[in-house]
């Protein structure tokens, strides 16, 4: 018990950034550690992973619509986990300084929604996507809402990288073209999704300015 409320005085003592970050992290242990309990009682073929990550055949998506929000909570690699996180801490805990953490927990979940939304509307439109059998994961869209959103609210803000600083319009300038040019090498839906994020993080910053 003493263990338990320690546990829930910490988790009760961070930000909603933080949180969000515990969050993926044990969501991305979680299938090791059940992999090792099926190991060690000998259960073989069952996955569950399948059943929240997000499918561009709409056939498979109805039959799991919650994957809409749940693809961006699940990770292929620790690389893929740990930028997105560090990402997320730097300029969430920026945004969230200036307007709270309602605003911030918002902007994300709206922006893996907008992503996923994105990734299937391009798979099912055009035509070089036909016949694709494909699924994506990850919360990438997500956190390019969140670096969007603050590029469109405060763009002059300046990011140190090595012995020089941009200004944050200018990196998510580079990231939008960047993904748009990745699109036909690899990775398509990830590239899609990341631009559907980061859409919907520059109309979220113009429709909040707007009142």
């Amino acid at each position: 018990m003493e263990l338990k409320n320690k546990i829930n005085v910490y988790i009760s003592g961070l930000s909603i950034v933080e949180k969000i970050i515990l969050l993926n992290i044990i969501v991305y242990l979680l299938p090791f550690i059940l992999k090792t309990l099926l190991f060690l009682f000998n259960i073989k073929g069952l996955s569950f992973i399948s059943w929240f990550t997000i499918d561009a055949n709409i056939s498979e998506f109805i039959l799991k619509p919650w994957s809409l929000l749940t693809y961006g909570f699940i990770h292929g690699s620790l690389s893929h986990i740990f930028w997105n996180m560090i990402i997320l801490y730097y300029f969430g805990n920026i945004l969230q300084n200036i307007f709270g953490e309602k605003l911030i927990l918002n902007l994300f979940l709206s922006g893996i929604i907008a992503g996923g939304l994105t990734y299937l509307i391009s798979y099912n439109l055009f035509p070089v996507f036909k016949g694709v059998n494909s699924v994506m994961i990850g919360a990438s869209a997500g956190v390019t809402s969140v670096l969007f959103f603050l590029a469109a609210y405060r763009p002059e803000y300046r990011i140190r990288i090595i012995f020089f600083d941009v200004k944050i319009l200018y990196i998510a300038l580079f990231l939008f073209f960047y993904d748009i040019i990745q699109i036909p090498l690899n990775n398509s839906g990830g590239h899609i999704a990341h631009i559907g994020g980061g859409l919907w993080g520059y109309y979220y910053c113009v429709k909040y300015n707007n009142g």
